[in-house]
């Protein structure tokens, strides 16, 4: 009897009802990643993307910052529609009930941070810098302060600049909190968490200016690096469609992308870890009395692994590349972390998708009831999650679907940045990017899909 893979986590059932055999889908990984590498040198250098040799290699991307060129009428629009979801947050968070179940905050948080801002800016770009409450903070930081802002014109700029760490360690200490406190879910810490991220952001804005804001808001950047494999632009002051490919030819990456990147496809795998019997029998008794302290040791370990994989998977194609003439000139790694920003945006959905569904019809309940005293303003405070509104099979083809997406994503967002910088060198090296896929595909499916 062969061993059969459950594909969807937490213990659903697979693609037949009776499970799939593991075999057959890291088969077709490998298959798919294969055929890819094949076709793609096929097509040769002369298919890559128009827009990829106009892209610079140092992070920064064709076109402008997302809703500086909307018209005035739409940019205060949303920059209000994002202030007042802040203020939101935090007036719920700190006067609504200190128990998650009657406080919608903690569902808002984490649908919010993990699957609707990375989710959403592969379908519809780059939305969040649009309503970022705190770029709006600190565009009126500098007006009071008579600072003319002097914020980068175009996306992604600034990734080598010497904070390129910060976003990253914001999000990192958003999982730590959500998954290594025992009560780090509810809505008093919650909110902490997210009063002291606004205090940082003010408190840059006032000393570094909008600038460093943009480049260290954590939803922002993350959302930017996303949005470069997503059919839809921001140009102009219109809101357009494009092919994923041109807009992963014309985002180039460094260091802050790829932090942003591998600390999201790190805190998810992190999530699977810590459920493990093996890392609770890693932690051993320790785990019980310094559980926090062991939480960030698997947190920082998890996150480390990604970067390492990574890495040596970028310096192998470097390798090859000198081998044969090519020059570099900036790491490779950092380069190709856009292609994997769509893995990453996918990871936490692929790995949550009926937990997404049931949060989703919990947080349109406790909407009518944000302060927990009774209320019912829309009708829905009595409403109860449908655990089963889409079937086991349903939802494991969307999994698929989505965990295929990305893999093709990598896959032709990694060949039009290796043409960018090695021409036809890179028909020797797209083995690295296969190999990525590989990678990529296999641990998706051994630790997010329960196999």
């Amino acid at each position: 009897m062969p061993r059969v893979s459950l594909v969807l986590a937490h213990g659903a059932e697979g693609l037949t009802g009776d499970g799939v055999p593991a075999g057959v889908l890291y088969g077709a990984v490998l298959v798919g990643v294969v055929l890819g590498v094949v076709g793609l040198r096929a097509r040769g250098t002369s298919s890559a993307a128009p827009t990829v040799a106009a892209a610079s290699i140092d992070g920064t991307e064709v076109g402008p910052w997302p809703g500086d060129e909307l018209p005035a009428a739409a940019r205060v629009a949303g920059q209000s529609l994002g202030l007042a979801a802040l203020v939101l947050a935090l007036v719920v968070g700190w006067g609504g009930s200190p128990l998650s179940g009657l406080n919608p905050l903690p569902l808002a948080m984490i649908a919010v941070v993990w699957w609707a801002v990375p989710a959403l800016a592969l379908l519809l770009g780059d939305w969040w810098r649009v309503i970022d409450p705190y770029d709006a903070l600190a565009a009126g930081i500098d007006r009071m302060r008579g600072r003319t802002s002097d914020a980068p014109t175009t996306t992604g700029a600034d990734d080598e600049a010497d904070d390129w760490w910060v976003p990253a360690v914001l999000l990192a200490s958003f999982a730590w909190l959500t998954t290594g406190w025992i009560d780090g879910q509810d809505p008093r810490p919650l909110v902490a968490w997210l009063t002291a991220l606004t205090a940082l952001m003010v408190g840059g804005a006032l000393v570094a200016g909008r600038p460093w804001v943009r480049r260290s808001s954590p939803m922002a950047v993350l959302c930017g690096v996303v949005a470069g494999g997503s059919p839809v632009r921001w140009d102009g002051g219109r809101v357009g469609l494009r092919s994923p490919r041109l807009g992963l030819a014309a985002r180039a990456g460094g260091r802050r992308t790829l932090a942003v990147v591998v600390t999201l496809i790190g805190a998810t795998l992190w999530e699977v870890v810590a459920g493990s019997a093996w890392w609770a029998d890693l932690a051993g008794g320790a785990a019980t009395s310094a559980t926090p302290w062991w939480a960030l040791f698997g947190l920082a370990a998890t996150i480390g692994a990604v970067a390492l994989a990574w890495w040596a998977l970028a310096r192998l194609g470097e390798i090859a590349a000198l081998a044969r003439g090519a020059t570099l000139a900036e790491p490779l790694a950092g380069d190709l972390a856009v292609a994997l920003a769509g893995c990453a945006a996918v990871a936490p959905i692929v790995h949550q998708l009926s937990t997404f569904l049931v949060y989703v019809q919990d947080l349109v309940a406790m909407s009518s009831d944000p302060f927990g005293r009774g209320a019912n303003v829309f009708g829905t405070a009595r409403w109860r999650a449908d655990e089963t509104l889409i079937s086991a099979a349903t939802a494991n083809w969307i999994q698929l679907g989505l965990l295929g997406a990305a893999l093709a994503l990598l896959m032709v967002g990694g060949w039009d940045r290796l043409v960018a910088r090695f021409d036809r060198v890179a028909l020797d090296v797209v083995w690295s990017v296969g190999a990525a896929a590989v990678l990529v595909g296999v641990v998706y499916l051994r630790y997010l899909l329960g196999a």
